[in-house]
């Protein structure tokens, strides 16, 4: 793929406008002569994964009118004030119980999600028929190609849709190693954006951004951090295929494009722009941005050599990604048995501790006993059973999940 030549001009006007974390202080260019604090590695890095993992695709076309009614009623339903109509806000295509939305979003009229996909459905020709985003645990699950091929079964039940195209990808590398990019000084970042955002956490730099908010923008990321606070320990499994334990820390190096940005070969067909990623990512890693070892006697800084370390991750991508190796991913939403059967149990917990029992099945018996004399104090309950029933089939609606015995229209 022939590689994009963008100006490396001043940043624009959106760069000027961001906020949120603390911009990182210009630091200058060490003058002919000076010592810099870089030196190069005794080893490189141990790259854990590779792949894409944010998939954004578009299908043009036009609504079917009965499906943009039936989609109408039950955003109208999902906006009720009664907990038996918003239950059934949810609309199955093939397989898929989809949960619709009480708003639409942006310009999209509707918004239809499960585990799998998040799916914005537009009734105005202006706008494409559906945006997706493809959900990054799906995608880890099967791969890109698949992830598409099934969407598409989905989006055939939409209306009159054309193939799609891609309007976001997310590329990365998991990688362990020995050398802080994060300690890096400012002026060995050689990038085709002005901006650099410093993350921390007390006084650990646990991140840095590239020209956030960008069509094209680029993360530095502690890995493991982020993941005890999103719950993704899916991921675990993977990085220890490749040898990973327990304790070590995992970077993510990631690049965040949108369509703007594009070279022509990824502004196609969305299956068929997949095999131009790698060469995508050589021009992100080596172009766009670049870890780059100062020189004594050259200010030049794009003439720098690039840091052994970086030419590593920017080397990552020469091998295809590799198989998914991941179970199937559900398509529902509904909680793990450790959410369920652990952190359930709170209410019936403090109940013991309150009433002074220590018996699990007296406490259990009494705490069902004293909660449906609860309920009956309630007329607007309905009681006990009513009540459970009606946020049963509510939780069922967000999980994706369908109930046995409930009539499903």
């Amino acid at each position: 793929m022939q590689q994009p030549n963008p100006a490396s001009g001043p940043a624009t006007e959106r760069d000027a406008a961001e906020a949120g974390t603390r911009a990182a202080p210009a630091a200058p260019v060490p003058a002919a002569g000076a010592k810099t604090c870089i030196t190069a590695p005794a080893n490189s890095i141990r790259a854990l994964r590779h792949g894409i993992d944010s998939l954004y695709v578009s299908y043009p076309g036009k609504i079917d009118p009965n499906v943009a009614i039936e989609l109408q009623e039950a955003k109208e339903l999902a906006q009720s004030s009664t907990d038996e109509l918003v239950a059934r806000a949810a609309t199955t295509f093939g397989d898929h119980l989809l949960t619709v939305l009480p708003r639409g979003r942006g310009r999209f009229a509707y918004v239809l999600e499960d585990n799998w996909f998040s799916i914005q459905v537009s009734n105005a020709v202006s706008l494409p028929l559906a945006h997706v985003q493809i959900r990054s645990e799906y995608l880890t699950a099967v791969g890109a190609e698949e992830a598409i091929a099934t969407l598409d079964d989905i989006v055939m039940f939409l209306g009159d849709a054309a193939v799609p195209s891609i309007s976001r990808v997310d590329l990365f590398v998991d990688f362990v190693g020995d050398h802080d990019l994060t300690a890096q000084p400012g002026f060995a970042w050689v990038k085709r954006c002005r901006k650099r955002d410093i993350h921390e956490e007390g006084d650990r730099i646990t991140g840095i951004s590239f020209g956030p908010g960008n069509e094209l923008s680029a993360r530095l990321y502690d890995k493991t951090a982020e993941i005890k606070k999103s719950g993704k320990d899916y991921l675990k499994p993977l990085w220890a295929a490749k040898g990973w334990q327990e304790g070590e820390t995992v970077w993510r190096m990631e690049f965040q494009s949108r369509r703007e940005a594009f070279p022509g070969p990824l502004k196609g067909i969305a299956v068929d722009a997949l095999p131009h990623m790698a060469a995508w990512w050589r021009y992100l890693a080596t172009e766009w941005l670049r870890l780059a070892m100062p020189s004594e006697s050259d200010d030049t800084r794009t003439r720098w050599p690039t840091h052994p370390v970086w030419q590593a991750i920017a080397d990552v991508w020469e091998v295809p990604p590799d198989a998914p190796l991941m179970t199937r991913v559900p398509m529902h939403r509904a909680p793990s048995d450790e959410v369920l059967f652990k952190h359930g149990l709170w209410g019936l917990s403090s109940f013991m501790a309150r009433e002074g029992i220590t018996n699990l099945d007296e406490g259990l018996g009494q705490f069902l006993h004293d909660l449906g004399r609860y309920f009956d104090k309630i007329p607007a309950s309905g009681g006990l059973s009513a009540y459970m029933q009606r946020k049963a089939l509510l939780k069922a609606r967000r999980y994706n999940t369908r109930m046995r015995g409930h009539d499903e229209d």
